[in-house]
């Protein structure tokens, strides 16, 4: 590779209380109500020839990663006059973007190198011409493509939102195999490390994936021929599997202190206990009148919301984990299921039966106000919480088979997470990849 390529990605702000004329450096509230809206201009890096270049590899993995962060809309590069020559502020002519409303400019400056070249990516904020991000790798390869492109998005978005760990975070979900068998498999949000977790086949149904919250293990249901069983998995190797006295074995879920609880039937009907030693019933959190399912919690352990039907019909609850009390009915009406709750015990995602379909929700726990945030065709279910509190996963059937999507706790529009051929359903969103 000879000679020097540039290629410049430039972001809009449509917002003029964003821009504040820009008198302040950028910022976006994206855990705020509103929903602050950048348009994202590519220029195509200089290229000869038909083939893509590593710098065109690189612009549209940068392309993609982007169009899962919902403050950015990717326009016609036609909307900024001139194009970037230069990848640092005194080879940049910054006028041409300002009289555009551009407020962020992306260079990457490719030079001849061991492998592929080296690369240098900056993120400039227009009206300072400084530099928000700037990053460089050496002898790149075409493997180590997707992961720079990851980690340049997490430190833009971190830069641009005060949040990145998107980029780096991981997904469980459950996969068909062979037979009637399901598998738990993980991925990034981005569709990359896709890795399976348990080989049952068609042995038995690994179901309902929940990540400790130190992101080490994940512990899962698994249905075999003769009953349910807890399955465990402690980040490589085979997952333990542990025998419980119980009927069924219902929705683990991981508090934060790394101790476990699950919906069992022991006394006839379906309880939430917390584990104990060798994963054995404990105490139980919740035992009322009804059926006790689905249990989640907040980052610091002390809030848990749950699905019951002791009305009726199954609806959300919320409760202190230490209490010994009943739980307090926090949705209004419906038929109501799969519970998350954020980090910080504010908002519960969950799934509303609409008619012949299933969609998500958010209650506002200090208002008590349900906001729909899917829409649209197909039957949507199982939302999680991203570490940050602002994505959502869920499963959907509205591409036709069951997929995995991403949207926000505003609502946008859902990106499908890319994990390979089949089915992939009942995500549950992960920290940080370590």
């Amino acid at each position: 590779m000879t000679g020097l390529w540039s290629a410049a990605l430039a972001v809009l702000v449509c917002l003029a209380a964003l821009r504040a004329e820009a008198q302040t450096s950028l910022a976006v509230d994206i855990q705020g109500p509103g929903q602050a809206k950048m348009n994202l201009v590519m220029a195509r890096p200089f290229a000869g020839g038909g083939q893509l270049t590593p710098a065109d590899k690189l612009q549209d993995l940068i392309n993609k990663d982007l169009q899962f962060l919902p403050f950015l809309q990717i326009v016609p590069p036609s909307n900024v006059p001139g194009q970037v020559n230069g990848a640092t502020a005194d080879q940049i002519d910054f006028k041409p973007f300002s009289l555009a409303k551009v407020d962020v400019l992306v260079t990457a400056n490719w030079t001849p190198g061991g492998n592929l070249g080296n690369v240098e990516l900056r993120a400039f904020e227009v009206y300072s011409q400084k530099v928000l991000v700037g990053k460089g790798y050496d002898s790149v390869t075409d493997a180590q493509l997707p992961d720079i492109a990851d980690r340049f998005c997490m430190e833009l978005m971190q830069a641009l939102t005060g949040q990145g760990g998107f980029f780096n975070s991981q997904i469980a979900f459950v996969k068909p195999s062979s037979g009637k068998g399901t598998d738990i498999w993980t991925v990034r949000p981005t569709g990359r490390g896709l890795t399976r977790v348990t080989s049952y086949n068609e042995l038995g149904m690994a179901v309902s994936p929940a990540w400790s919250f130190d992101g080490r293990r994940i512990v899962f249901t698994l249905i075999g021929s003769r009953g349910h069983y807890l399955g465990l998995w402690s980040g490589g190797g085979k997952p333990q599997v542990y025998t419980l006295p119980s009927t069924n074995v219902v929705s683990p879920h991981f508090l934060p202190d790394g101790q476990v609880a699950v919906s069992l039937t022991i006394h006839g009907k379906a309880d939430i206990y917390l584990l104990g030693a060798g994963y054995q019933p404990g105490r139980p959190l919740v035992s009322g009148s009804g059926i006790e399912v689905s249990p989640t919690f907040d980052a610091s352990g002390r809030s848990m919301a749950y699905v019951s039907d002791e009305t009726g019909s199954p609806n959300i609850y919320v409760k202190d984990v230490a209490g010994s009390g009943a739980g307090r009915r926090v949705t209004s009406s419906g038929y109501n299921t799969n519970p998350s709750m954020s980090p910080d015990g504010k908002l519960i995602a969950f799934t509303k039966q609409m008619g012949g379909a299933q969609k998500v929700f958010v209650l506002d726990l200090g208002t008590g106000q349900e906001t729909q945030v899917t829409s649209g065709g197909g039957s949507d279910e199982n939302p999680s919480f991203s570490p940050d509190g602002y994505f959502i996963a869920f499963s959907s059937t509205r591409s036709g088979s069951k997929k995995i999507f991403v949207t926000t706790r505003h609502g946008a529009t859902p990106v499908m997470v890319p994990t390979g051929d089949g089915a992939a359903y009942m995500p549950s969103w992960g920290p940080l990849a370590q």
